[in-house]
């Protein structure tokens, strides 16, 4: 932060970067879409200290910020970094809890938000004059108190810093404990100056976390083992209320949006609910892979996938709304002038990367084509097996998981989307695979010889016998000789251009 500068700070405020700031004196920026690489940085960090903001919330994701450090130096704005694995739903709570730190201190645990676990441990913190913590079963810590001269030992600031308990055999053990108890424990500490006490938070046989309380050893309060036994039931109801808030609002989402892609008698009036107004959509389609990932997990989890997704959308395409459906996350994005395909392929590479860092897997994502409201299922479509044929890239090694080409639409993929769906329709009517590739596919059975292979090598290579062994890895006089035996074993005269034609078309549609 600037050298000797002090300033109020007056709340928190989530930061579009492709819009002017509003005017918000002593706000803080949780710069969720901020480029630290873009042309436009010190202009931007300009921009949000003349409107009054007096700090930024960043994080690096692997770039250098010594860009933004001298535009914040010469704007005269702090910053703060945060953890890239840290969510920004987590960081904005945390900025909310200590901007106001005091204001619940005089209230009663009935008095709070539904689901602000921050402003519970604050409460809780008050009525029983020590320093506490709100732990899930895992040990993520999902609140703590932040009222001043609170008592704090090692435990707790790395706990804090990491928003997880620092992992030990003891500590395991302690947790352990607390979770088996149904009643308040006391839990030893490393400094005999402090006394940590601590409480189960269940909903009747589900342990849904834990409440701990730090105050110091001297400090004696007759009501500590009632308030904390009140405070991990009132704790129970907010970490439902969170858990059943956070899953009913994601779905009400994907229902309002699953007409508009999957019911087109009933697309415009979904298109009117979530207020659609554009004369033109198209559908992105982006899911994680392997595909196969995500199916045997919880709802919850694989809604995280479309809760990524829909948190990054808010910021990067502000008029697009989300659905899910069968592991895919489905974006709805409304054309406008500005909405170039190059914009939007950008945009969605950021998406994706983002939702990669967050979920520690690739995420693929495929554009469809433009289409209006009333054929909208053309675009969903169309993104499908687009999204489709980039998974079969990726699986095969021709597209790398971590490369920009994670990102494609009918342009980037070329021929081989329009081959694929050229396949499929003769496939449907029975017209593929064909006589003579299931003739020479019967052959190999029964003989087990290897001439479909090296057929469909040798017409994929243009004709050319050398390069079709070294994709082969065997004799070019082996090449030579199996094709010899084509004509006499199957009747096909692999020198006309059009029976070739025909034959590797054929044996494409079996392999693919």
């Amino acid at each position: 932060m600037p050298a000797d500068d002090q300033q109020i700070v007056a709340g928190s405020v989530l930061y579009d970067s492709t819009a002017l700031p509003a005017r918000f004196p002593g706000a803080v920026a949780l710069a969720i879409g901020l480029s630290l690489t873009g042309k436009r940085l010190s202009a931007k960090v300009r921009e949000l200290s003349d409107a009054g903001y007096v700090a930024i919330v960043y994080k690096s994701n692997g770039s250098s910020d010594k860009a933004l450090r001298a535009a914040a130096r010469e704007a005269g704005i702090a910053l703060f970094r945060a953890s890239d694995s840290v969510p920004w739903n987590q960081v904005a709570e945390i900025m909310d809890a200590v901007v106001v730190p005091h204001r619940q201190s005089g209230r009663t645990l009935v008095d709070i938000r539904p689901g602000d676990l921050f402003d519970l441990a604050n409460t809780v913190a008050a009525q029983a004059g020590g320093a506490v913590a709100i732990a899930a079963p895992d040990q993520t810590v999902l609140a703590y108190s932040t009222l001043p001269d609170q008592p704090i030992d090692e435990t707790r600031r790395s706990s804090i810093l990491r928003l997880q308990v620092p992992p030990s055999a003891e500590t395991d053990k302690d947790y352990r404990r607390v979770h088996a108890a149904t009643g308040v424990l006391q839990v030893a500490t490393a400094d005999p100056l402090l006394r940590r006490t601590a409480v189960s938070i269940r909903a009747g046989d589900a342990v849904l976390g834990s409440l701990w309380l730090l105050e110091r050893a001297d400090h004696h309060n007759e009501d500590t083992n009632r308030i904390l036994r009140d405070a991990a039931n009132v704790a129970a109801l907010h970490i439902l209320h969170k858990r059943t808030t956070y899953v009913s609002n994601l779905t009400r989402q994907i229902d309002l949006v699953q007409p508009l892609l999957f019911e087109p008698q009933r697309a415009e009036l979904a298109a009117i609910r979530l207020g659609i107004s554009a004369s033109s959509i198209r559908v992105a389609a982006l899911g994680i892979w392997p595909s196969n990932a995500m199916a045997s997990e919880t709802l919850q989890s694989r809604l995280r996938l479309f809760d990524a997704i829909r948190t990054a959308c808010a910021i990067r395409l502000p008029s697009a709304v989300c659905g899910f459906s069968d592991n895919v996350v489905y974006i709805v994005l409304p054309q406008t002038a500005g909405s170039s395909r190059q914009f939007q392929r950008g945009t969605l590479l950021k998406i994706v990367q983002n939702a990669r860092r967050l979920l520690s897997r690739p995420v693929l994502a495929a554009l469809g084509v433009v289409a209006t409201i009333d054929r909208l299922e053309e675009s969903r479509v169309n993104a499908e097996l687009v999204l489709s044929e980039l998974v079969r890239n990726v699986a095969e090694g021709r597209i790398a998981a971590d490369s920009d080409d994670i990102v494609a639409d009918d342009e980037s993929l070329g021929s081989s989307l329009h081959l694929r769906q050229m396949v499929t329709s003769l496939s449907a009517s029975g017209q593929l695979p064909g006589a003579h590739a299931l003739r020479i596919a019967e052959y190999d059975e029964h003989q087990k010889k290897s001439f479909e292979e090296t057929i469909y090598a040798y017409l994929s290579c243009s004709g050319n016998a050398v390069e079709a062994a070294k994709s082969l890895d065997v004799h070019v006089n082996t090449v030579r000789y199996r094709l010899s035996r084509v004509e006499p074993l199957f009747g096909i005269d692999l020198d006309d251009p059009e029976t070739r034609l025909l034959v590797w078309l054929q044996l494409w549609a079996r392999r693919n």
